[in-house]
Parts: structure tokens; sequence; C-alpha cells
């Protein structure tokens, strides 16, 4: 995967229970595997976005195979972050872009639930906010790291044609215009 649960357990992409490191509660389980499945739906379709289709269907590849490696060594027994490759390099530009794309998301369904019924309100003994504002926030922050990664691609430093889609070059306001 792109990212992990470690871009969700402090600053500003906090949540609550989210943890990345020790013995995880129940609470952190459910939490890390909510938090895994958001950014399992969404990689493929941030990817696609982000750099184009050929791009994104290399990407995946790349990072299936990362992940189907057993050790974080290559066969000459070097470190993956001493000798990054240029699919290395390009998906550590868009992590950050792509936590605040799958936070985002998060906030978009944190009040509510999906039932055979229906959408149903969450209940809790804390208050709910809306969480429209926090959302604008982490869209325009997502859109301003974009435009830099676009500023980069655009550079003899990216290796490769980058075919970003103007909606994740968009800033949005609270009235959605």
């Amino acid at each position: 995967m792109l990212i992990d649960v470690s871009f969700f357990t402090s600053g500003p992409r906090h949540i609550q229970n989210a943890s990345s490191t020790g013995m995880p509660s129940p609470e952190s389980m459910a939490v890390n595997e909510s938090i895994e499945g958001y950014i399992e739906a969404f990689q493929g379709e941030f990817l696609y976005s982000a750099v184009g289709k050929d791009l994104a269907v290399a990407l995946a590849d790349h990072l299936r195979l990362v992940e189907d490696e057993e050790t974080g060594n290559d066969s000459e027994g070097r470190s993956k972050d001493m000798d990054l490759s240029g699919f290395d390099i390009v998906c550590r530009k868009l992590q950050e872009s792509f936590a605040d794309y799958v936070f985002y998301h998060i906030l978009r369904d944190s009040n509510t639930q999906a039932t055979m019924t229906g959408l149903v309100r969450l209940k809790c003994a804390n208050e709910y906010m809306v969480p429209m504002e926090r959302q604008v926030d982490v869209w325009n922050g997502m859109v301003n790291k974009n435009r830099r990664f676009v500023e980069w691609a655009m550079t003899d430093e990216c290796p490769y044609k980058v075919e970003i889609e103007k909606n994740l070059l968009t800033p949005i306001n609270v009235l959605n215009l």
C-alpha cells in the first residue's frame, strides 16, 4: 500500500485510537482495520487520478511487489531507502497527498453508518461536530501538495509522464463551489 495507519496516529490527521506501535487494544484494532479499508478502497482511484492510467497500473504493481517481499532489503542486501527506484520516488512524493485524500473520505463518512434500512447517525458519548470545515481544510491541503507534486513532475527529476486530473488540483469551500 502507498501509506499505512501511521499517517493517522498523530498530527492534523490524528484519528482517535489509531495505533501503529505496541500492543493494540481491541478499539485500536477496529480503527486500524477501518483505516486500512479506506486506504485499500481509495488507493487505485487516487493513483489513477494523480498520475494517469498507465503509470497508476505500474505503481500499483510495484507496490504489490514491495508488499510481497518478506524483508526490507533488495537482493544485494541494501536497504530500499538507500537505492530508490523511480517508482519509489513517485510513491514517496504522493504519500502525504494520498493520506489527506483518505482522511477527507474518512471525515465525509464519519457521522453515519450504512445498514440494510438506510444510513443511520452514529451515537457516542462525545458530541459530534459537522466535519465540513475540516474536510475543506484537508482537501485544500491535499490540493497544495498535489500542485507541488505537479511542479516536481514537470522537472527532469521525474522519470515519468504524469497526467493529473484537474479535480485533484481544484480547491473547494464549505459551499462546495
